[in-house]
Formats: C-alpha cells, sequence, structure tokens
C-alpha cells in the first residue's frame, strides 16, 4: 500500500511492502508526477517556487545569444529544474535502496544520470530510424 500525502509543501512516500523493488519503485514515480501534475494545476502564484527567478534569469542571460527574455520563461525554467531535481533524487533513492543502502551516494545519482543519457539516446534513435522508415 502506497500513500502519497502532501504536507508543508514537501511529497511525503509511505511504503509498506507487499510489491516487488520495481513495482514499488514505478508506483513512486508515478504518485511523484500526480502529485506535481495537480500541484501545477492547482497552483495561482508560479513566482514563489524554490529557485529565486532573477538568479534564473541571470543563469540565461550567461549565454551570448540570449538578449531578451520574457516573464514567463524563468517560471517555467524554475519548475522544470524542481522536477528534475525531485525526479533525480526519487531515481537515486531508488538506487541506494537496491543496493540495501539508506544514504544516497554520489555513484547512485550517477547511475540515474547515466539511466537518462540512456534513455534520450534512444529517443534520438528510434527519431532518427522512423524519419529514415
Amino acid at each position: 500500500m502506497h500513500t502519497i500525502q502532501k504536507h508543508t509543501n514537501k511529497l511525503i512516500i509511505n511504503t509498506t511492502g507487499n510489491q516487488n523493488s520495481t513495482q514499488q519503485h514505478q508506483i513512486e514515480i508515478e504518485n511523484l508526477w500526480s502529485f506535481q501534475r495537480r500541484e501545477v494545476e492547482q497552483a495561482h502564484d508560479f513566482k514563489n517556487g524554490l529557485f529565486p527567478l532573477a538568479r534564473v534569469r541571470k543563469m540565461m542571460k550567461v549565454e551570448e545569444d540570449v538578449d531578451r527574455i520574457s516573464a514567463e520563461v524563468p517560471v517555467v525554467l524554475a519548475k522544470a529544474c524542481d522536477l528534475f531535481i525531485r525526479n533525480v533524487t526519487l531515481q537515486s533513492w531508488h538506487q541506494a535502496q537496491k543496493n540495501k543502502r539508506s544514504i544516497i551516494q554520489r555513484q547512485d545519482i550517477n547511475s540515474t544520470m547515466d539511466s537518462f543519457r540512456d534513455a534520450c539516446h534512444n529517443i534520438e534513435y528510434f527519431k532518427r530510424l522512423m524519419s529514415e522508415a
């Protein structure tokens, strides 16, 4: 049984074990994304996120080609960074659990990032394959 609770802007996943690790991990990922979707749909003020918008805008302007940035772009980018970090954290936590550890280590994050790179590579491969057909 899995339950999700929103508690002071945190996602809490409680698990009690009748399922194997892979099923549990898949359910946690699905819960994370459905929680995030509901949070975005119900949000009225996106400007008070985890990342300061002025800092996001400043990082965007580091690129020489970027002259002007519309107001909504830093907001969307900040939310995308938040979602990315949450996803990496959850995937890395799963890696740590798979290795029977309760602390996320660098190798867990590296393994997670490798799987993301592999997934991106596969997407690009299939896009090329489909465009050739």
